[in-house]
């Protein structure tokens, strides 16, 4: 059920009616008056409802506190990180060195087999 009205505007607000006619496409000024109303009401709703929504800003000791907390958790996942990697290299150092050894020893033991070889073959002369 719609209500009757004469309404007068002053220029720029009949300006302002025009134009949101054509954007929105009314034919009627009372349809896009309806609409305005409409968007209006809406925004006061959100206005109101709002500030209960709002989330209280904390203060500055709880920001520092949570920053320090966020920033040793940080630290100590580095620390393990780099002590991880540190045990790796650790072990790879040892695996290198145990190979390196196996490998001279067996040299050296390839060279006392050649030189007993050229003695007993001396002897045998």
């Amino acid at each position: 059920m719609k209500q009757r009205r004469m309404v007068s505007f002053d220029i720029k607000t009949d300006e302002y009616l025009q134009e949101y006619m054509k954007e929105q496409q009314f034919r009627f000024p009372g349809d896009a008056i309806a609409r305005i109303c409409l968007e209006h009401q809406t925004l006061q709703e959100e206005k109101q409802e709002t500030p209960s929504q709002i989330v209280p800003v904390p203060s500055v000791e709880e920001m520092v506190g949570a920053i320090a907390e966020k920033i040793n958790q940080l630290m100590e996942t580095e620390r393990l990180f780099l002590r991880n990697e540190w045990f790796c290299m650790e072990e790879s150092m040892k695996r290198s060195i145990m190979e390196i050894f196996q490998e001279v020893e067996e040299k050296q033991a390839a060279k006392r087999g050649e030189l007993v070889a050229a003695i007993l073959e001396r002897y045998n002369r």
